[in-house]
């Protein structure tokens, strides 16, 4: 339940602000600053009610300390004057808003549901931000190829504008932090970035997650839930494998773009909408929608400016460089002595086809250093079997082996589960040559990632197909 702070040195204006908040939130009374300031050093508080006239410390000088100690905390300045004087020093100093006595109940209560939503909306967003700043530094965009110096250039040229933006490249290529960058380069840049990753969530939940819902909408639907394009606000929504989306979410995301706006599940009115929608996608959304997989009408709407990012194996002469980066970029956090690579170590990185891409890339050189990060030189040796046999600069798309042996008949096993066993193995087998890459592995079965994620689901394969046996 959220905690309401009520600072007021008149115990019937306590009180009765008790008598309004405490059916749905947990009430704290303060009947003076200093023991106000002893609350909020010992709990954490939602919201405070605070009273600009007060003995001893009135409500002004507690906002202006109160703030600098607690930032994200909202204040709603109360006050019997009408004057704008107060009104006016108050949102200065910080508040969120302000009322006058007497108040209309319904009015604070909306003030107060709103100052808490907004509240949770920014910790979310901060928290969403750190999290991916760590996992998309804005300096991870390294090559000097021409590939992928057009791409870069298409990105700085698009930023200038609100128009949609459709990056398309292979699975690992860095669509996503292309899109950060283009967010980071715009007038944007302030306003929160929000990352949906169409692939990752279930059908079931999609719209919930976009669009959000109230409370009661559905069983369970005890609060009100922001969905993501309210998250986003007036900054930018990423829709990563959009082509995953369902014919359903597709005609609801395209009136989104229509009309820029929006309603929450069981909510009554429409809401606006100024965020920038960025889509990525791993496939050939022309081709999808000539097979009736993705609506035509979406696919314009998206395809305003259109990037593609070139796979890895195009711009080899960027592997140095890219290899040099993440090994720095992982000495933040790593105990380790490695300082650049042997010359037989880079030709043998160039030489691979890098099916994963970057992030396999990425993958690879984490791996030397938890490995082998204690020698100063990483050598040839440090480098996974696969970069010393076979043909690494091939291009040829990757096939499954061919099984020896037909899968044996075990007495007492049903059709069904020698069928299920064979699959997992075929499964697993896919995921081992993609590097647990399930698109990818998705691609060698000649199926669609949400497929092999269901199959996968159904016979208890882990993520990454780790400890993948034949079941």
């Amino acid at each position: 339940m959220k905690k309401i702070l009520i600072v007021d040195d008149e115990i019937g204006s306590r009180e009765s602000l008790k008598m309004v908040f405490s059916k749905d939130y947990q009430v704290i009374l303060a009947d003076s600053a200093t023991v106000a300031l002893k609350f909020l050093a010992e709990q954490r508080m939602d919201v405070v009610l605070l009273d600009v006239m007060m003995p001893e410390k009135d409500g002004l000088t507690l906002l202006k300390e109160a703030q600098n100690l607690y930032p994200d905390i909202p204040f709603i300045m109360i006050s019997a004057s009408t004057s704008l004087r107060p009104v006016v020093e108050s949102i200065k100093a910080g508040a969120s808003d302000f009322v006058t006595k007497p108040f209309d109940v319904a009015e604070i209560r909306r003030i107060v549901a709103r100052a808490i939503e907004n509240s949770v909306l920014r910790r979310k967003v901060e928290l969403l931000q750190s999290d991916v700043a760590r996992e998309f530094p804005v300096d991870g965009l390294v090559g000097q190829s021409e590939l992928f110096k057009k791409a870069l250039d298409d990105i700085q040229r698009a930023a200038k504008a609100d128009s949609t933006v459709l990056i398309c490249g292979a699975s690992g290529t860095g669509k996503e932090l292309m899109a950060r960058r283009l967010h980071m380069l715009s007038a944007r840049h302030d306003e929160p970035f929000v990352a949906v990753h169409c692939a990752a969530l279930p059908e079931s939940l999609i719209e919930s997650e976009l669009f959000g819902y109230e409370k009661g909408a559905f069983t369970n639907a005890a609060t009100r839930h922001l969905g993501r394009f309210d998250l986003a606000g007036s900054g930018t929504l990423f829709f990563d494998e959009v082509s995953e989306m369902s014919l359903a979410i597709q005609v609801k995301l395209l009136r989104v773009l229509q009309e820029r706006e929006y309603m929450r599940i069981g909510g009554t009115q429409m809401i606006h909408t100024e965020a920038r929608i960025i889509a990525a996608t791993t496939r050939d959304l022309a081709a999808e929608v000539k097979a009736r997989r993705f609506r035509d009408d979406l696919f314009y709407r998206l395809n305003v400016i259109p990037i593609n990012l070139p796979p890895l194996r195009e711009r080899a002469d960027d592997i140095p460089a890219l290899a040099q980066y993440f090994l720095r970029f992982f000495k933040r956090t790593m105990h380790v002595e490695a300082e650049e690579f042997a010359p037989e170590t880079l030709r043998l990185l160039i030489r691979y086809a890098w099916p994963g891409n970057v992030r396999e890339l990425r993958n690879i050189v984490e791996r030397m250093l938890v490995l082998h990060g204690l020698q100063r030189l990483i050598g040839s040796e440090s480098l996974p079997e696969e970069f010393h046999s076979g043909i690494p600069g091939s291009t040829e798309p990757v096939r499954l082996a061919p099984a020896a042996t037909p899968p044996a008949l075990i007495p007492g096993r049903s059709l069904t589960e020698t069928v299920q066993a064979r699959e997992r193995e075929l499964i697993c087998e896919a995921l081992s040559q993609a590097g647990g890459i399930q698109t990818r592995a998705a691609q060698i079965l000649g199926t669609t990632r949400r497929i092999l994620k269901y199959r996968m689901d159904k016979l208890n394969i882990p993520p990454k197909g780790a400890v993948c046996g034949s079941g």
